[in-house]
């Protein structure tokens, strides 16, 4: 199913949450809404699914207008951050709950809602816990039933709202590569809300990256990485040491050095320059380049990370497969960058 979000505005008092937000998601496709806090994607969420409604613009499924309609009428299959589970319930029963609260005639019949929670089960690869209350699982068994809960009334379109936000990292990690294979296994298209760009670049299709209730990028992970559209997103996005710069004819003028700029177009003029840590060279001091003094040196698993120090004692980070023999703190280099992203200043 298409979902479609026309010049959506919503304000809270004076403050804008979005600000003529419009995407379109594709049928079977997993979009991430990722941006900090306060961008707006949560509540672009909500008005998604029908929890809110917009100050003005139109939300449409399949090209049918939602804008007004309450969630129950959407079809929608929410998951929430911290699993919404009702305590008193099994999990058997806290995942047949959207069935058995439909009407009587849409309603199925006790042996068809059991025979679907089983299904749910051992989808979610729990087959054997449908007796037990969520007290007794853990976290991520809980957040599994929540989605398990969702899937059961057949949604139309699955919306994730920070779903792995109280989980520890490891299991964090499990749990986003089961879920985009549940994803895949069941072709519901599927929006979900972080604030964790490896888990944006890691399970979408195509990542929104929001701020202060605006679509700054929507492209897909590979895209939005390595080529940002706007500062915001490249700072954003992954770690980057900044450096002033100037901008003349396409290249960026940093260092004494002279190079191309692989972000978009841009006219002359100051600018500020971006480059991850892996982007960098190391020269002999006096060279071209960015003189840099070595603080600190470790070995991050097959890498090598480095802590410099620049002008003005700023913080340089830098990654290399391998550090040359003998390079110690306090070492004086120079850095090349050899891929610089530049906007304007």
């Amino acid at each position: 199913m298409t979902v479609e979000a026309e010049n959506i505005v919503k304000r809270f008092g004076t403050f804008p949450a979005l600000n003529g937000v419009s995407l379109a998601a594709r049928p079977g496709e997993f979009l991430a809404l990722l941006g900090p806090s306060g961008s707006g994607k949560t509540t672009l969420l909500r008005i998604l699914a029908g929890l809110d409604f917009p100050d003005a613009g139109v939300v449409r499924f399949d090209g049918d207008d939602m804008s007004d309609r309450p969630a129950r009428e959407r079809g929608v299959g929410f998951v929430f951050q911290h699993y919404a589970l009702f305590r008193h319930m099994t999990v058997a029963a806290n995942i047949a709950f959207g069935l058995t609260v439909k009407r009587r005639r849409d309603r199925p019949s006790g042996a068809a809602i059991k025979a679907r929670v089983e299904e749910l089960l051992k989808l979610v690869q729990l087959p054997d816990i449908g007796g037990r209350y969520p007290a007794q699982l853990s976290g991520g068994q809980r957040q599994r039933v929540a989605l398990a809960r969702a899937l059961a009334v057949e949604p139309r379109v699955l919306l994730l709202d920070e779903p792995f936000g109280a989980l520890d990292a490891k299991v964090r990690k499990d749990l986003r590569r089961w879920l985009r294979a549940i994803h895949d296994e069941t072709g519901v298209t599927s929006i979900f809300v972080t604030h964790d760009q490896e888990e944006a670049l890691d399970l979408a299709d195509r990542v929104v990256v929001m701020n202060r209730g605006k679509i700054e990028q929507f492209d897909t992970p590979d895209v939005v990485y390595n080529r940002p559209a706007t500062a915001f997103v490249c700072d954003f996005l992954g770690n980057a040491s900044k450096f002033d710069c100037r901008l003349a004819g396409g290249t960026v003028e940093l260092g004494g050095l002279k190079l191309p700029n692989t972000a978009p177009p841009i006219a002359d003029g100051p600018g500020i320059a971006f480059v991850r840590p892996h982007e960098f060279s190391l020269g002999k001091s006096g060279e071209p380049g960015l003189p840099v003094t070595l603080r600190r040196l470790a070995h991050a698993g097959a890498l090598a990370a480095l802590e410099f120090e620049g002008a003005g004692g700023q913080l340089i980070e830098v990654t290399l497969d391998r550090a040359p023999d003998g390079l110690a703190p306090g070492a004086a280099l120079v850095l090349v960058p050899t891929t610089v992203r530049a906007y304007p200043a």
